[in-house]
């Protein structure tokens, strides 16, 4: 069985507020910031103990992101933008770079082997996998200056750090039900490409890695999901937190750890 199954690739990190309190990158990026996981990764990491100069909240409709909006209000470093303005971010960043990209803007669907459609295959591959991807390739210039910055210390996310929300979906030993075929198969390939980044982005020290929120309630996991939205991106950060070092790259967690 590979590692990178779910259930081999789950560390055995102790999670505490202690590696919360490390947490303390200069330029944070977001995508899928307009709600559900994104929305609360911006309200908790522009609140951190060691607050980021910048926490740039990417949406496709800036002007439809009420609540976003409205958060960039109470938190001065907060900037909201659309995913292609990665000039507008090189320009407030200025010599720092991006410490931390985290790809969570998806898509997800259940159609069965009987309902499911070429489009929304495709729809599905293009949000979950394509567009992380393309995203990465935008602000690798200014990841790879951070990590330039920071270089001598230990891999990190406050160094220069890649970290893409996937899902326990995607995992082949897990799946007993079927079913699921465009979300399960775009995940996976997201799974996949978190891990080629890892190897190519190796020389850079940049980490990359993969992490499955759970089930949360959001607009995507439903009501009777069993995590709340702060719960959950509490623990994703702490989580993503207690990476320090080189052999967090290339990897998939589980938000327990």
């Amino acid at each position: 069985q590979s590692t990178w199954d779910i259930a081999g690739a789950r560390s055995n990190v102790k999670l505490t507020s202690l590696y919360l309190e490390m947490l303390a990158p200069t330029n944070v990026l977001v995508t899928g910031a307009n709600r559900g996981i994104g929305l609360e990764l911006v309200r908790q990491l522009a609140g951190l103990p060691v607050p980021p100069d910048h926490v740039f909240a990417g949406c496709r409709r800036p002007e439809n992101a009420e609540e976003l909006r409205r958060l960039s209000e109470e938190f001065t470093n907060i900037k909201v933008l659309k995913l292609e303005c990665s000039s507008t971010v090189k320009n407030i960043v200025e010599n720092k770079g991006l410490n931390m990209l985290i790809n969570n803007a998806g898509v997800a669907t259940k159609s069965s082997l009987y309902h499911v459609t070429t489009e929304e295959m495709m729809t599905s591959f293009r949000v979950n996998a394509v567009g992380p991807l393309m995203v990465t390739k935008a602000f690798l210039p200014l990841l790879r200056q951070a990590g330039q910055i920071t270089s001598g210390v230990p891999w990190s996310c406050n160094s220069a750090a890649i970290i893409n929300i996937s899902s326990g979906a995607a995992s082949i030993s897990e799946n007993d039900t079927g079913g699921g075929y465009a979300y399960r198969t775009s995940k996976a390939a997201l799974n996949m490409i978190t891990k080629n980044l890892s190897l190519d982005l190796k020389k850079d020290a940049i980490l990359v890695s993969a992490v499955h929120p759970g089930w949360v309630q959001t607009d995507m996991g439903g009501p009777n999901a069993i995590t709340d939205t702060p719960t959950c991106v509490k623990t994703l950060l702490t989580l993503i937190s207690s990476f320090q070092g080189e052999e967090y790259t290339g990897k998939f967690y589980h938000y327990s750890g």
